[in-house]
């Protein structure tokens, strides 16, 4: 059984399908959009496996633990995908405590504790994966969306840490994607000028962080590693985000 965090759209849904042609069953974790969550499980039963649907807000250390011990009623769970995250922007000059807080508590603190009940119910005999859902800003950063970008390197540097915790029986490793799909209310032109600002000219193709996934869970030597998946754009030092590019220029 595969659990996938924020799976009931965008990046969620695609990772949701991609561990089902893997041949896991999945649980799809939601926190609000049961619609969507929904239709993610009829395109995995399409596909021939089983899945469920279950809410659970992230912020709650009761609801975590709630979603593991849910999810593991289904059936042993041998994949975790941490793909929620709280992504909200501020500055160093702006970020308040109460922000910082919050960002680590959805994007450290929830995929942490997930990780450790995970671990603790793998069956014995068995193979684990986990795999934490980043951000090309760990290997690149700048100062926007401050808050954010301080808890995903937290959560990126500990991808060893935690490989080594886990090992022999769990493998740990990170997909940290480039700019993939535009957020809530970004202009189409904006977007398109941050793609275009990449060395590869183009955005992250959300097959291509499937694909990502798919070489994690074939590769069984691989463990502990963070595949940056990004178009290039972590080869080039900004002072801005990839989502200012445009106004930058105006």
């Amino acid at each position: 059984m595969a659990l996938v965090t924020a799976a009931s759209r965008r990046i969620g849904a695609v990772l949701a399908q991609t561990a089902a042609r893997s041949g896991y069953d999945v649980v799809v974790h939601y926190r609000s959009d049961e619609d969507g969550a929904q239709a993610v499980v009829q395109a995995i039963e399409a596909l021939g496996r089983r899945a469920v649907a279950v809410h659970a807000d992230l912020t709650d250390a009761g609801a975590r633990t709630a979603l593991i011990e849910q999810a593991a009623a289904f059936g042993p769970l041998r994949l975790l995908v941490n793909n929620a995250s709280l992504f909200v922007y501020d500055q160093l000059e702006t970020f308040q405590e109460a922000d910082l807080r919050l960002h680590h508590e959805v994007n450290v603190l929830a995929p942490l504790a997930l990780i450790r009940d995970f671990a603790a119910r793998l069956p014995e005999g068995d193979e684990g994966v986990v795999v934490n859902m980043l951000d090309y800003k760990v290997t690149a950063p700048n100062p926007d969306f401050f808050s954010y970008t301080v808890s995903r390197v937290g959560i990126a540097h500990m991808t060893g840490a935690l490989a080594l915790a886990l090992a022999p029986r769990i493998r740990v490793c990170g997909i940290a994607p480039g700019l993939t799909l535009p957020s809530a209310g970004w202009p189409e032109a904006d977007y398109e000028a941050g793609a275009q600002a990449t060395p590869l000219k183009r955005p992250v193709a959300v097959e291509d962080l499937a694909a990502a996934l798919t070489f994690i869970l074939s590769a069984r030597s691989l463990t502990g590693q963070n595949l940056v998946v990004d178009a290039g754009a972590s080869l080039i030092r900004r002072d801005r985000d990839l989502e200012f590019v445009q106004s930058d220029s105006h």
